[in-house]
């Protein structure tokens, strides 16, 4: 069994998703990751197995920070909508500070079909849950009327995602506000018109 030192472990780590980051992961090399990292490819082997391993070892940390933070940010927020943003904003800020994560997400969901581990796991069941607590709390207090609370939370964690994969990137802030607000509110700016309405108008 491997003995790992944090701090030797942190470093490899983060020179490991700076490489990611930069190029695809079957690009990246062993070799590669050792001399970002600055430590030789025999104190790296000693520390993580192949690049397999250290991926995941990679996915399993981010997953960890980023339930942390969801719950920090989600706590210091009041209603409904500002707690939906809060949550927005803080996947959007983590997938734009790591932009390689998706991409490893992605791969290990193919390894998960074929029975590999998944560390993301965690973190999808933790923000699956916060975000459904947050809009089954807006229906009980009276600020959201949403009939299925658990479709609600999949469109907007799976719309979140495309905006990810393939939106453009105006200051977070703005954009969380910008997509919370499209979720809540749609794109209608009234009413639509009853049969019986549109009969009256017509005499």
């Amino acid at each position: 069994m491997r003995t790992k030192t944090p701090f030797l472990t942190e470093t490899v780590l983060d020179a490991a998703g700076r490489l990611f980051g930069a190029k695809r992961f079957h690009e990246v090399r062993m070799d590669d990751i050792a001399s970002e990292a600055g430590v030789s490819k025999g104190t790296l082997y000693r520390y993580f197995h192949d690049k397999q391993e250290m991926y995941l070892a990679l996915l399993e940390r981010a997953s960890h920070q980023m339930v942390a933070e969801l719950k920090t940010r989600s706590a210091l927020a009041s209603s409904t909508r500002d707690r939906l943003i809060a949550v927005v904003g803080a996947i959007l800020a983590f997938f734009y500070e790591r932009p390689h994560l998706l991409d490893l997400i992605q791969r290990a969901e193919v390894g998960q079909e074929q029975g590999g581990a998944f560390p993301w796991q965690e973190v999808r069941d933790e923000g699956m849950c916060l975000v459904l607590n947050i809009l089954e709390e807006g229906r009980r207090s009276g600020e959201l009327h949403i009939p299925d609370a658990n479709t609600a939370m999949l469109m907007l964690l799976g719309g979140l995602r495309a905006v990810l994969r393939f939106g453009e990137r105006p200051p977070v802030a703005d954009l969380a506000e910008t997509i919370v607000d499209g979720f809540l509110h749609g794109a209608i700016t009234c009413s639509p018109a009853s049969p019986a309405m549109l009969a009256n108008t017509d005499k």
